[in-house]
């Protein structure tokens, strides 16, 4: 009994973390290719991801830091932080950490 309910716990944990988080405003929605090759998504149902060379994340939550300017991707511990230098213009693109 007590090894079932450890799974239950461990399963309950792990629908709660996949499940994204508080959607971004929907101007950010879709997915972004950078001038450097690093892709990532943010979608209207809060998930998104990133990969950027061997380092991905997949199904994680996004937060947009207004005052901060910064955009934070992560799942499990695994992260990564933009400096959101340009904020997205009509044609559709933004600049992140120096990058278009």
């Amino acid at each position: 009994m007590k090894n079932l309910s450890f799974v239950l716990l461990i399963c309950l944990v792990l629908v709660i973390a996949c499940g994204g988080g508080k959607p971004v405003a929907s101007k950010y929605h879709g997915n972004w290719v950078g001038e450097n090759g690093a892709t990532l998504y943010m979608d209207a149902e809060g998930k998104a991801g990133f990969r950027i060379g061997n380092k991905e994340v997949t199904g994680g939550g996004a937060v947009i830091d207004e005052n901060a300017k910064t955009l934070t991707i992560s799942l499990f511990g695994i992260s990564e932080t933009w400096k959101i230098d340009q904020k997205k213009k009509k044609k559709g693109e933004m600049k992140l950490s120096g990058v278009n």
